[in-house]
């Protein structure tokens, strides 16, 4: 569960941002997560509630969010939806926990596995959607 370890490093630089702006506590964390990175956020929020547990972050409102993969074409210019594209090569790992996504373990195969609907070009860039990053900490001082 990569879950847990990237709440972890999200709890840590949280913990660092109150520390170095002098804050008393963090009321509220927003976490945005790209669809490619396969996250379960209801499972990252928890992980994050309890990591912060004994913590100026403990108690704070824990907003989850996914940002959709927007992918360009370097061929063509066209951009597109992960939606909107059928994905080449083996789309299904079989594994103890059931059947996963390939880019669910491995994002940046994505412009391997994948074809531009307009051209059919395999030249392709992630432009957005595999990546995770705090975009939102309200901070509190007493």
């Amino acid at each position: 569960m990569h879950e847990w370890s990237l709440a972890e490093a999200v709890v840590r630089a949280v913990l660092a941002l109150i520390e170095q702006r002098g804050a008393s506590r963090a009321s509220e964390l927003e976490v945005v997560y790209g669809e490619l990175m396969g996250l379960d956020p209801d499972l990252m929020a928890e992980a994050i509630r309890e990591l912060s547990v004994g913590s100026p972050l403990e108690g704070a409102e824990v907003k989850i969010v996914e940002e959709p993969a927007r992918i360009r074409c370097r061929s063509c210019g066209s951009e597109f939806s992960l939606s909107s594209v059928d994905i080449d090569g083996p789309k299904i790992l079989e594994e103890g926990h059931g059947r996963e996504n390939l880019l669910h373990f491995l994002p940046d195969l994505a412009p391997a596995l994948l074809r531009c609907p307009r051209c059919g070009s395999s030249d392709l860039e992630v432009d957005s959607g595999g990546s995770l990053r705090i975009s939102r900490v309200v901070l509190e001082w007493s």
